[in-house]
């Protein structure tokens, strides 16, 4: 077979192998961004009936579609209140279970469009439109202590606390693993495409940094292969109001709350930031 040849073929070959890899991350962006979670009735029965202080809660939007989620209420009222908006797999009572957020706070654990009992679609401006929602019902409740509300997101859910605290007035913002951008971070996964071409979801946080004045928890793992750190200094470095940066040495993406630091830090943050 001549050079020529089979230099074409390795080349048409190279080819059809990147146009495949390249459709597989931009073709299947929400299903690689949005992995949802389920919840059964029975689950639903669990968290209502072992946790007495917890509120089934289902939230209309703007445009018709139902979350669903919990508050948990703190043992006085009206109390603090701490919004969590969790990661891309992450169903809302899983949260009830995994942090130890101080007795006298209440929180918001509120499930993504798709996840959960939630319906509709998630998508980021969705994603955003429901966390001002949130915010605003979180406000207006009379169990809410007024002008201490908090918001908390990990992951994923750090873009829609980032748009909370950019666009609302919070007591303090607590951020786990987060973004610079989903932009940067898919490019420096896939450095031969060009991501920006065809992101659909850009999740620009540290763009949304320089617009709050919260005071700042950003919390770290030294090990994270997922949202590795140095993305998330971007974020902290761009920030305007005050920042405590704590990484935890040894620790993964996945992992964070399996370091007693990781809890004690929330505790002691948000005991800082609690209003008289």
């Amino acid at each position: 077979m001549p050079l020529l040849k089979i230099i074409l073929l390795l080349i048409t070959g190279a080819s059809a192998v990147y146009l495949f890899h390249a459709w597989q991350v931009f073709g299947s962006q929400e299903d690689m961004l949005f992995i949802g979670a389920d919840i059964t009735e029975e689950r639903i029965e669990e968290v209502n009936s072992e946790w007495n202080n917890t509120e089934e809660l289902h939230l209309e939007t703007e445009d018709g579609e139902i979350l669903h989620g919990w508050m948990q209420h703190a043992g006085t009222t009206p109390a603090p209140l701490l919004i969590y908006f969790g990661g891309n797999a992450e169903e809302a009572s899983a949260g009830i279970e995994q942090y130890n957020i101080p007795d006298n706070w209440s929180v918001l654990f509120m499930n993504y469009r798709s996840y959960g009992k939630s319906s509709g679609e998630p998508e980021e401006s969705t994603l955003f439109e429901d966390a001002r929602l949130l915010y605003d019902y979180a406000s207006s409740h009379e169990k809410v202590k007024d002008r201490s509300i908090a918001v908390m997101g990990r992951s994923m859910g750090t873009a829609p606390a980032a748009h909370t605290a950019s666009s609302r007035d919070p007591a303090g913002v607590i951020l786990i693993s987060p973004y610079d951008s989903r932009e940067e971070l898919q490019s420096h996964r896939y450095p031969y495409l060009p991501v920006s071409m065809f992101i659909r979801h850009p999740f620009e946080v540290s763009s949304m940094a320089p617009q709050s004045e919260a005071p700042l928890l950003g919390i770290t793992a030294s090990e994270d292969r997922v949202i590795p750190p140095e993305h998330s200094y971007v974020t902290f470095n761009n920030w305007n109001g005050a920042v405590h940066h704590v990484e935890l040495e040894g620790f993964g993406h996945n992992s964070l709350p399996q370091s007693r630091d990781f809890h004690d830090e929330i505790t002691n943050f948000l005991s800082e930031i609690e209003s008289p």
